[in-house]
């Protein structure tokens, strides 16, 4: 009886003790997973934040030190209207963009975007806190007018000597808005996340086991930027609820990255479209080029179609064509315009332009694919061409197939101190330089090409004296 008696309270006990061990489950992995997606929730905002600030600061960046290398030229010839028309543009181009002002050494405004500003001398901001330095250009987070913004100040040189400063200022409104957008959706995923976990923790201790390593592994997998793929679940109940919305967290964190991917790419799409204003700029300065570019990339694309580049090849080398002269903006007019035939002075200053290119590009990361296109496509297949002496195959093949295409172009385009050769003429000229500044086997399919094309315009020419096509 006494056994009997004693043994009923003890299983009675035990009956009670379930729930308690359900609590201790509640109470033990409840703040891990609360604590777990904290982490994540803050880890992701900080990393988008990141994102969208680093994205904010390289376009800042490029965008002034475009404007910069644009406007050195018009402080020294004082063309006021140059530089009106280059802030007023340069405002216009994105709407995020508070101001834009050129002025000179002793801080005078000589542009601005706001006409008002003009000659006065530079306002400091009510409060600054500095963001970093980018090679030249310094960052700032400022106070004006109770607005906070970002102001990018890029000095201004011309041959080594600085002779001015461009300040442009970007509103930190679009930010703001994306980081909270962003927080917003991680906060309301969070939350039913954590519901669904509060629900999932009633479930015996080795049946949440396996789904909560599957969460695990996917926070892992998500946080270490590796392509996700969604948790599998069979069941119906706050177990697999707990799994659907983690992978619709999951899709939100990747849709808001997918989101500053897109970002990135209007960037480099806006900096590209840049570069293209400039290049057709550089074109534009001297009438007997006037259009060198594009031809260069119609006989470079073609060249590289025959020669059976892929459609992204093509793409690249289309872009790569229309800054292959990006450099030539740092070349002062009295040597780019010149109606004479260079000294050996002002043909060393004319070949810095490969360099001055890849240093341009430099600027925007998205873009370094086609500084070694920029930088060699006056390298010569004998390894006599500038400005490494490199040759053979140590030359990009983008790069050689840009060589033959500039050359084509500049031969048979008439110049103050020659006239332009013949399509015949000039194909005569590549094949007397085949081996030596060009490649043989490029060479032979670009003549075959330029032969099948329709026949050019025959011109007068006086073919001798060429000492390599094209500077």
């Amino acid at each position: 009886m006494t056994s009997t008696k004693n043994a009923s309270p003890a299983t009675g006990n035990g009956r009670r003790f379930a729930p308690g061990i359900r609590l201790k489950l509640i109470a033990f992995m409840l703040p891990l997973v609360f604590l777990l997606i904290i982490l994540i929730a803050a880890a992701v905002t900080k990393i988008a934040n990141d994102v969208i600030q680093r994205d904010l600061l390289q376009r800042g960046v490029g965008i002034s030190r475009v404007v910069a290398l644009s406007s050195g030229y018009s402080i020294l010839s004082g063309d006021r209207l140059a530089m009106d028309s280059l802030t007023a543009e340069t405002k216009q181009s994105s709407g995020d963009i508070e101001y834009v002002s050129i002025r000179d050494t002793e801080d005078i405004v000589l542009a601005h975007s706001l006409i008002k500003e003009r000659g006065n001398a530079y306002s400091a901001p009510t409060r600054e806190k500095a963001l970093g330095t980018f090679l030249e250009t310094r960052a700032l987070e400022v106070v004006r007018g109770d607005k906070k913004m970002i102001e990018f100040s890029t000095p201004i040189f011309f041959t080594g000597k600085r002779i001015g400063t461009v300040s442009l200022a970007i509103s930190r409104d679009s930010i703001l808005a994306a980081q909270r957008n962003i927080r917003r959706s991680i906060a309301i995923a969070a939350a039913v996340f954590l519901g669904i976990a509060f629900l999932g923790t009633f479930a015996i201790a080795s049946f949440i086991t396996i789904p909560v390593k599957k969460l695990s592994s996917g926070v892992i997998e998500l946080a270490s930027g590796a392509p996700f793929h969604p948790i599998p679940f069979r069941s119906r109940d706050e177990l697999g609820e707990l799994t659907r919305n983690f992978n619709r967290m999951a899709e939100t964190i990747l849709s808001q990255k997918n989101r500053l991917s897109r970002y990135a790419k209007d960037l480099e799409e806006s900096y590209i479209a840049t570069v293209q204003v400039l290049s057709a700029s550089i074109d534009a300065r001297d009438p007997y080029t006037l259009g060198h570019s594009t031809r260069v990339s119609f006989l470079a694309c073609k060249l590289g179609r025959k020669l059976g580049c892929s459609t992204e090849e093509i793409e690249h080398l289309e872009k790569a064509c229309l800054f292959h002269d990006v450099g030539k903006i740092r070349t002062p007019d009295e040597i780019l315009l010149k109606e004479q035939r260079l000294t050996a002075m002002e043909i060393g200053v004319m070949q810095r332009h490969p360099d001055n290119g890849a240093d341009i590009l430099g600027i925007a990361p998205s873009l370094h694919r086609y500084i070694a296109v920029v930088r060699y496509h006056h390298e010569w297949y004998n390894g006599k061409g500038y400005p490494e002496g490199r040759k053979g195959s140590e030359i990009p093949i983008h790069a050689q197939i840009i060589s033959l295409a500039d050359a084509f172009d500049a031969m048979t385009t008439s110049r103050p101190y020659r006239k332009a050769l013949t399509a015949r003429g000039a194909i005569e000229e590549i094949l007397r330089f085949r081996g030596t500044q060009f490649s043989p086997e490029l060479t032979d399919v670009f003549v075959r090409m330029v032969e099948e094309m329709p026949p050019m315009e025959a011109v007068n020419v006086e073919p001798a004296g060429w000492k390599g096509m094209a500077l």
